[in-house]
């Protein structure tokens, strides 16, 4: 996986000033992808207060780098945008709900391939239940935030070395994130753990139906090839420092 292009792509990327309009603006831009066009001055003057507010949102968020606009809406008077790799981070990092469909729509952008894709199958993801995505939601977040506190000191490396070596942390860094992520999961979706997080619901039915929910997703999860061979690589590296651990123990 490519971190240098992750961290390159990202690297002049500054929070702007968000308003009132942008954030339920993005959930919507995420979840359809067609807002008004945005129209000449003019044209502007005539339309209605609540798409004049929607193509002045787009046509500054278009000028911060946050959305870019493709070509062809799918309606008269419409257009199609989508976020940037750079919108995509920040909505990570700064919006503390968005749609699932942004884990979806934007499964071949180069943030969310770094971040999730060379760990799990889009069908996995396309399918999480509600807690999976919770789980992974958090994970993106630690990810983001990981992610800025490294940035500076990248972009202020003096020299190629100096770069390659910043970047490198930055993706150890997010390889643990990964690994922790993991590894919760197989613990989350033990049949132990299944069972106890029914354990507050007083309703049989209800219980059932989150158990059969979450024993399907674990299912799920077992066939996916990434995921598995990414669960097995942290397994083996927990299991080696744990008989290390033990054994120095031993000789105490």
């Amino acid at each position: 996986m490519d971190y240098k292009r992750y961290a390159t792509q990202i690297l002049d990327f500054e929070f702007p000033s968000i308003s009132g309009n942008d954030i339920p603006f993005l959930v919507r831009l995420i979840s359809s992808g067609s807002v008004p066009k945005i129209s000449s001055y003019l044209r502007l003057k005539r339309q209605s207060d609540a798409s004049k507010s929607d193509q002045l949102t787009a046509r500054r968020l278009q000028e911060i780098g946050i959305i870019q606009s493709n070509e062809g809406g799918l309606f008269a008077g419409s257009a199609n945008y989508k976020l940037t790799e750079k919108g995509i981070f920040y909505v990570l990092s700064k919006l503390e709900e968005y749609p699932p469909a942004l884990l979806i729509k934007y499964s071949d952008s180069n943030v969310l391939e770094t971040l999730i894709y060379q760990f799990f199958e889009v069908q996995t993801i396309k399918r999480c239940t509600a807690s999976l995505y919770l789980e992974i939601t958090r994970y993106l977040k630690e990810c983001s935030t990981r992610t800025i506190s490294r940035i500076e000191g990248i972009k202020n490396s003096k020299t190629e070395d100096q770069l390659n070596e910043r970047i490198r942390d930055l993706e150890l860094d997010l390889i643990w994130l990964a690994k922790i992520l993991v590894l919760k999961l197989a613990m989350m979706y033990s049949e132990a753990n299944i069972l106890r997080s029914t354990a507050g619901m007083t309703k049989d039915n209800a219980k059932v139906a989150l158990y059969e929910l979450e024993n399907d997703m674990k299912g799920i999860l077992s066939k996916d090839g990434k995921f598995t061979k990414f669960l097995k690589l942290a397994h083996d590296e927990l299991a080696e420092g744990y008989e290390e651990i033990r054994n120095r123990s031993e000789q105490l």
